[in-house]
C-alpha cells in the first residue's frame, strides 16, 4: 500500500502534522510527503498548454506528484485553516491538478482515468474558526481532481487552547482512520 501527505502548513511539525504523524504510526506500507511550502511546485499560470497536450508545461516537482497520484492508493491532505480556509499554498498546489481537468473535460479524453484512491482529510486550527465545511467542501473538489474518495477527516480546531498533540479525540480519529485504510488496502 503508498499513500501520498500533502501537507498545507508552514510548518512541518506542526498541529496538521502532528495529526498525520499519529496515522503513519498506525499505516501499513510506503508513505511520500510533500511539503507545498517547502517542495518546488509552482502555481498554474493559466497557460493552457495542457488543453492540448497531455501534460503540465511547467517542470518542477509537481512532476513527480502526477506519477505518484497514478500510484497511491490513499492521499491525506493536511492543512491548518486560514479564514476558514486551505492554506493559499496548497490551493496552489491544487491548481495544477488542472492537467486532470483538461483530460477530462476540455480534451475530453475518454481514455483517462487516474486510478482510484482513498483520501483522507487533516485539519487544524484555531481562533475563531466555526466553518470547517468550506475546507472540506475545497478538499472535496481537490480529492475529486486526484480520483478520491474521502473516507473521513480529522479536526483539531482549538489548537489556541490545545494542541493538537493533547488533543486525544482528534488523536484518537487519526488512529482509526489509519487502521480504516489499513482494512481497506488489505481488501484489494
Amino acid at each position: 500500500m503508498k499513500t501520498l501527505v500533502i501537507n498545507g502548513s508552514p510548518r512541518r511539525n506542526g498541529d496538521s502534522m502532528t495529526l498525520v504523524n499519529e496515522m503513519l504510526k498506525q499505516l501499513n506500507g510506503e508513505v511520500k510527503i510533500i511539503h507545498t511550502y517547502y517542495d518546488n511546485i509552482k502555481p498554474c499560470v493559466d497557460c493552457r498548454y495542457c488543453w492540448t497536450e497531455k501534460n503540465c508545461c511547467i517542470k518542477d516537482d509537481m512532476q513527480e506528484v502526477y506519477t505518484l497520484l497514478d500510484e497511491v492508493d490513499n492521499v491525506i491532505i493536511a492543512s491548518p485553516l486560514y479564514f476558514s480556509e486551505l492554506t493559499g499554498q496548497l490551493l496552489s498546489f491544487a491548481s495544477r491538478l488542472q492537467v486532470y481537468f483538461a483530460r477530462r473535460v476540455i480534451q475530453n479524453d475518454k481514455e483517462f482515468k487516474l486510478k482510484e484512491k482513498n483520501g483522507v482529510l487533516v485539519i487544524s486550527g484555531g481562533g475563531d474558526t466555526t466553518d470547517y465545511d468550506r475546507s472540506r467542501r475545497t478538499a472535496n473538489i481537490i480529492f475529486h481532481q486526484m480520483n478520491a474518495k474521502c473516507i473521513g477527516s480529522i479536526y483539531s480546531v482549538n489548537t489556541d487552547k490545545v494542541p493538537a498533540k493533547e488533543d486525544e479525540e482528534a488523536l484518537s480519529k487519526a488512529r482509526e482512520l489509519a487502521v480504516k485504510l489499513n482494512e481497506i488496502g488489505s481488501s484489494k
